[in-house]
């Protein structure tokens, strides 16, 4: 994905850009303005001087020549060369640039039948009056064009800062952390305009029904889990006692099993309801697991599950692995992962390897196809019928990506229609690194 590029860099890009036009626009406006000045009024100014003195030589051939503090005059007959400084002798009929004495001089040639005319102006003059009158007021123009756009680059800049500390104070606030959500915005709206401060009054309000909403759902989560564990815990007592008379029947002792069957996944699904909702495992108590340990424990409760079911469940121990967490977070997710297998596959084999850094659980059941797999962790989700026996409820593999994402582990799912489904949990070794990758 390509990166943003934030409100205030763009900003200051359209900024340097206008300042790049106007400064260029400036600058061919001053090397216009003393091209003007120097050649078209000056040239104007010199024709119109030797217009002035061929009139006034028509009726009078010896009036003066022009001689004054910035141009002289100089007059030639019968093709003579012009009694001149050196460098303006030779010069053709028309419009020249001289230097004359280390100094610029404009020189005008113009020729009336064998009478020919120079007049030479102090260039610089005329370079000093392009400064003064061109030049300088451009340049002045120009810094403060420079000064006002810096200037609104700086307000632009000031008045997206509280929209930037607000981003960096939300992208920093730890939405895991029990109890109300606390944001310090008085700093930011203190100094903000009034559109800042209104979002900010908003996102605070908001942040107010949103802790009113998640206290609602803790409470109702705590209140019904209580609640819930009382029934379920006299239903097991119950059971436990229906189970110690010896005279039961053969029918009566499948129809307990199936009962206790029925209320261990009424006991699972409550606990794994609490632990989707995040409202202990915080509390839970962190030690080193035996995940080889747990799965063989699960793999004996469950063997009237598979035996229902007629599946075959095999442990297969590559190398010992240690994880340090809850153990009751292991022992759900492992749990998940075997029901699942067992309750779609059918007179099938389910194998359980145990590598260094991971546990795979590969099933020969009915497999999904690609668009079930890409909903199999979505909560409540369940495949049609075809997909075994559905006596499950949507949330198994949900629970597992919760969890594993709470922990930093990893989920990978692999299946294939009539071929079977493959889970694989990479997990956060002992160590506290995760081993590496495909070790054994």
């Amino acid at each position: 994905m390509a990166e943003r590029r934030g409100i205030r860099e763009r900003l200051g890009r359209l900024f340097a850009l206008q300042l790049a036009v106007v400064g260029f626009a400036t600058v061919v406006g001053i090397f216009l303005t003393q091209q003007i000045v120097e050649d078209l009024l000056t040239r104007q100014a010199l024709e119109a001087e030797a217009a002035h003195f061929w009139h006034l030589y028509e009726s009078a051939p010896d009036v003066p020549l022009p001689d004054t503090a910035n141009m002289r005059g100089y007059l030639a007959r019968n093709a003579e060369p012009f009694v001149a400084p050196q460098p303006l002798i030779g010069l053709e009929d028309g419009y020249h640039q001289a230097h004359l004495n280390g100094r610029q001089v404009l020189v005008h040639v113009s020729r009336r039948e064998d009478v020919r005319l120079m007049l030479a102006f102090e260039g610089d003059q005329v370079s000093d009056l392009a400064f003064y009158f061109g030049v300088l007021p451009l340049s002045v123009v120009l810094l403060l064009i420079y000064g006002l756009l810096f200037v609104a680059l700086r307000w632009s800049q000031r008045a997206m800062s509280p929209m930037v500390q607000l981003a960096q104070r939300l992208e920093s606030a730890d939405l895991n952390k029990a109890g109300r959500l606390e944001l310090a915005l008085d700093d930011i709206s203190a100094n903000s305009d009034a559109e800042v401060h209104a979002m900010i009054e908003a996102l605070q309000h908001f942040i107010d029904r949103l802790d009113r909403a998640v206290e609602r759902e803790r409470h109702f989560t705590r209140d019904a889990g209580h609640e819930l564990r009382t029934p379920v815990a006299v239903l097991k007592g119950t059971l436990d006692l229906l189970e110690r008379r010896q005279d039961r029947s053969a029918q009566d002792l499948r129809g307990l099993a199936r009962m206790r069957r029925t209320l261990d996944g009424m006991e699972a699904l409550l606990e794994s309801l609490l632990l989707l909702a995040r409202e202990e495992t915080a509390e839970l108590p962190v030690e080193r697991c035996d995940v080889p340990a747990i799965v063989r424990r699960q793999v004996s409760d469950l063997e009237s599950l598979a035996s229902d079911t007629g599946n075959t469940v095999r442990v297969i121990e590559h190398a010992p692995l240690t994880v340090l967490c809850a153990p009751k977070l292991v022992d759900v997710v492992t749990l998940n992962l075997l029901r699942n297998a067992l309750m779609y596959t059918d007179n099938g084999t389910i194998d359980v390897e145990i590598f260094v850094d991971r546990v795979e659980v590969r099933d020969t059941g009915s497999g999904m196809t690609p668009e079930q797999l890409g909903q199999a962790m979505e909560p409540f989700y369940r495949a049609d019928d075809s997909r075994g026996r559905q006596t499950g409820h949507g949330l198994g593999l949900s629970i597992v990506a919760r969890i594993v994402t709470l922990l930093g582990w990893q989920l990978a799912l692999e299946s294939e229609p009539g071929r079977g489904t493959r889970a694989t949990v990479t997990m956060v070794t002992a160590a506290g690194n995760p081993a590496p990758a495909g070790s054994q």
